[in-house]
This record gives C-alpha cells, structure tokens and sequence, in this order.
C-alpha cells in the first residue's frame, strides 16, 4: 500500500471513528476491515459487504451494527421460519399453511409485508409503528410484553435477543419495505 493511501485510508478510518464516538454507533466496521485488507491482513474481509450475502445480525453482531437493516434480507428470513429450531411464525401466521391459528383466530397474515402492516384483531396498524420500536406490537409479542395473547412464536423457542434486537432496528430504522414483500 502507498503511502497516500495508507493516510488517505487513515484519515477515512479517523473520520468514521469521530462520527461513531458521536453518536455511540460501530459506523467503522467495514472501514476496519477495509483498512486491515490494506495492510496486507489476509484474515480481514471488509464487514458485511453485499456481496457476502450476509445479514445485519452476521454483519453487526447485534442491533448497533452500521449497516441498515433490509426487510427481505433480515427480517422476512426471521418471520419465514416455521417450527424451528429456532423458530418463526410460518406456521401460524402464513395463511397458505394449513390450520394457521395465528392468522384464523388472530387476524394476522405475515405473508408479506403489506399484510403485517395491516395487523391482527387486537394490534390494528399498531402492529408496527415505523420509528417506534417500543409502541409496536410486533416487539412487544416478540418480547412477551404485549397486553394481551403469549409471547411469540407461541409454545416455542422466541427470537434470540439479537434477533429481536434486529427487528426494533428496522422499526426505528422506518419500518421500510414494499408491500409485496
């Protein structure tokens, strides 16, 4: 590596590291590994590139991870699953599957994403509130806080703490995603 771009990866790592420290973020990943490649590191990869395939869980480790979060990349994946392990909501909120209880008695389809963002009986559009995390229902059943019903997936295994985490990034990322996802 030559020396201008030795500094020029220095002085963008250097700006990254600010910009985190600022807002408590882990902005620099991909500029660590970048930087690390440079150096002649052959164990460092830059983090979460598209073209690894990798989620924002694999990316960040958890939910403050740079890199944001893709409805059909990250959390349609989570959704899709059915019984497990780990376990999803295929099974009871798909109405193609047979005998869907989720969907029969609660009202909620997550087949796509137009669908979710309609709600179940009792959560309405509050299933997910983009920016709020804290005020959706999605979270809340995720989490088992939710005023009304069991924590979900029911009688199984729930998301792990990073999963859930991943789902109250995307809401308070704006819930983004077209419809037919």
């Amino acid at each position: 590596m030559s020396a201008p771009s030795t500094r020029a990866a220095h002085a963008s790592l250097t700006g990254c590291l600010l910009v985190a420290l600022s807002v408590g973020g882990a902005a620099c990943q991909g500029e660590v590994g970048y930087l690390r490649a440079d150096l002649g590191d052959a164990s460092a990869t830059p983090a979460s590139g598209e073209d690894g395939g990798t989620t924002s869980l694999d990316a960040g480790g958890d939910a403050s991870g740079a890199r944001p979060v893709v409805f059909a990349r990250d959390i349609r994946p989570l959704l899709s699953r059915s019984d497990g392990p780990p376990a999803g909501c295929k099974r009871c909120h798909y109405k193609a599957e047979s005998a869907p209880q989720g969907y029969e008695i609660g009202g909620l389809d997550l087949t796509t994403l137009g669908t979710l963002r309609q709600g179940g009986v009792s959560s309405g559009r509050s299933i997910v509130i983009a920016g709020d995390p804290d005020g959706s229902a999605l979270v809340k059943k995720l989490e088992g806080t939710y005023a009304r019903g069991a924590r979900m997936p029911k009688d199984l295994t729930p998301l792990s703490r990073e999963e859930i985490g991943l789902v109250r990034r995307w809401i308070a990322e704006g819930a983004r995603g077209a419809d037919d996802e």
